[in-house]
């Protein structure tokens, strides 16, 4: 452990390693292989994206010495796609409906 500025930019690396190395490959295989693990690795990808974003937005209010404005979190829980503020309408990554985000 280290600041939180130097942990968040090690969470950030983290999660851009899993969207950039880490799940293609594994998305690719299950894609050749015609597994249904497919779905699961393609949620993945793009929700470890959104993660990357989400850290990159907490570490610009660290850098400035602020928190974070928004306090609301939603979380899907078949992706793992994460919203600030309102539950979206329908998952981005997986459609699943807003009523089904667990709120963090």
């Amino acid at each position: 452990m280290s600041t939180t500025q130097e942990n968040l930019k090690e969470a950030i690396g983290g999660e851009t390693y899993e969207f950039e190395e880490m799940y293609p490959p594994m998305l690719a295989e299950a894609e050749a292989e015609g597994h249904k693990a497919k779905r699961m690795f393609a949620f993945a990808v793009e929700a470890e994206q959104v993660h990357a974003k989400l850290y990159a937005l907490a570490l610009e209010a660290a850098e400035k010495g602020v928190d974070l404005t928004e306090t609301d979190f939603h979380l899907c829980p078949v992706c793992g796609h994460i919203e600030f503020g309102a539950a979206p309408e329908r998952c981005p990554i997986c459609n699943l409906p807003a009523a089904k985000f667990v709120t963090v």
